[in-house]
């Protein structure tokens, strides 16, 4: 998949209260002043976190792709026991299930491993296995955390409606804000409570 800055992220966070912003939410100005040299920093990862829900159905597949190259295995012995070796057809077949299960198996366990965002002093790298997303911190126009909804958006400038969803462990928002902050200092933030985000509700219905 070709890495493309039209693909927005609300993977795990339907609920969330986007891409508009409640009007009267308090914004911080953006940072002018930094401490120490950022061209020197290095880069940061946050791990990219799964739904309960999305990590069984991992598992599950992982489990079916490891119990596919074992009955592979098992008619691959049988067939090498009993079966025409002759059988140009019989071989690709255990060629083809092999490739396909172990396939899906590194595919699987790369999601799992390899998923993260990576955070450096240029560009927002969303890392999904072996699918990465980048995105110029130049065109982040400001970082939104939803207290209520315990969500944390990242709105971009072209466009009001284009937002990615920062799907990490909650514990680390607060991290992650100051982090991409102190990398450029255009980048605003701005927070909104459960009683403004409820109110925002009842007036779009």
């Amino acid at each position: 998949m070709k890495e493309d800055q039209e693909n927005i992220y609300t993977t795990d966070a339907p609920e969330v209260i986007a891409p508009e912003l409640p009007s009267n939410t308090p914004e911080l100005p953006a940072r002018t002043e930094l401490q120490g040299d950022r061209s020197s920093r290095p880069g940061t990862r946050y791990r990219f976190r799964f739904s309960p829900l999305t990590r069984v159905v991992l598992f599950a597949g992982l489990a079916l792709c490891l119990a596919a190259i074992g009955l592979t295995t098992w008619q691959f012995a049988d067939f090498l026991r009993t079966g025409n070796l002759a059988n140009t057809l019989e071989w690709l077949k255990f060629v083809l299930l092999y490739c396909v299960s172990g396939a899906l198996a590194v595919i699987i366990v790369a999601m799992l491993v390899r998923s993260e965002y990576i955070l450096t002093n240029r560009e927002l790298t969303l890392a999904f296995g072996f699918i990465r997303s980048k995105y110029p911190l130049s065109s982040i126009a400001s970082v939104h955390l939803f207290k209520g909804a315990n969500k944390l958006a990242v709105y971009f400038e072209d466009a009001k409606s284009k937002y990615m969803v920062i799907v990490i462990r909650d514990s680390l928002y607060e991290t992650f804000i100051k982090d991409l902050t102190s990398r450029n200092e255009r980048i605003a933030f701005s927070f909104s409570t459960a009683e403004e985000e409820n109110e925002y509700k009842k007036k779009k219905k």
